[in-house]
C-alpha cells in the first residue's frame, strides 16, 4: 500500500512540475512578445509621426493647388502629393507585417520564417522610400517655393544651390535612419532567436 502511495504522490508531483514548466513557458513566451513589439516601437513611433507629417503636407499641397499655375509647378505638386501618399503608406505596412509577428500562436520556426520574409519587405520598403525620397527632394522644394514664398523657383537661377546644399543633408539623415532601423530590427530578431536557447 505505501508503494501505491508513493506512486500516486510521484504522480502528482510530476504533474504539478509539467504544469509549472508549462506556466513558466508561457510566460517566457508573452514577455518576449512584449519585448519584441516594444522593440519594435522605436520604429513605429516615428514612423507614424512621419506619416502625420506627410499627410499634413498633402493637405497643404492640395490646398493650394490653385496656386501652381504652371504646368511644372503642378506636375511637380501631383508628383509630390502622390509620393508624400504612397512613402508613409508602404513605411506603415511594412512596419505592421514586421510587428505583427505572433511568437505566441506559432512555433519557432513558423515566427521565423514570418520574420524574415517581413523584414525583407521592411528593408526593400526603406531602400524604395530612399529612392522616392530623393525624387520627393526634387520635385517638392518647387512647389514649396510656390506655396510659401510665391516665388517660381524653375526661373530661379539659384534652384540648383538649394539641391547641392540639400542632397548631401538627406543622404546623411537617410543613411542615419536605415542603419538605426536596421539596428533596431536586429535586436528585435535576436529577441526571437533567444527563443531557441
Amino acid at each position: 500500500m505505501e508503494l501505491e502511495e508513493m506512486k500516486a504522490q510521484w504522480q502528482q508531483m510530476s504533474a504539478g512540475m509539467e504544469k509549472q514548466k508549462s506556466l513558466t513557458d508561457t510566460l517566457i513566451i508573452k514577455m518576449t512578445q512584449l519585448n519584441y513589439r516594444d522593440k519594435l516601437n522605436k520604429i513605429l513611433i516615428p514612423e507614424t509621426i512621419g506619416a502625420l507629417v506627410c499627410f499634413a503636407a498633402i493637405l497643404f499641397i492640395l490646398t493650394g493647388l490653385q496656386s501652381l499655375n504652371t504646368p511644372y509647378l503642378l506636375v511637380c505638386g501631383i508628383v509630390s502629393a502622390v509620393i508624400l501618399f504612397v512613402m508613409p503608406v508602404l513605411s506603415l505596412k511594412a512596419v505592421y507585417n514586421i510587428r505583427s509577428v505572433n511568437i505566441i500562436s506559432s512555433t519557432y520556426s513558423q515566427s521565423l520564417a514570418r520574420y524574415a520574409k517581413a523584414k525583407l519587405q521592411f528593408v526593400f520598403v526603406k531602400k524604395l522610400s530612399f529612392c522616392l525620397g530623393a525624387l520627393l527632394m526634387l520635385a517638392i522644394l518647387p512647389v514649396m517655393g510656390k506655396l510659401i514664398s510665391h516665388v517660381d523657383l524653375f526661373k530661379n537661377t539659384n534652384l540648383w544651390y538649394w539641391y547641392v546644399i540639400m542632397f548631401p543633408f538627406f543622404y546623411w539623415f537617410a543613411t542615419w535612419v536605415f542603419k538605426y532601423y536596421n539596428k533596431t530590427v536586429a535586436g528585435a530578431e535576436d529577441i526571437l532567436k533567444e527563443l531557441a536557447d
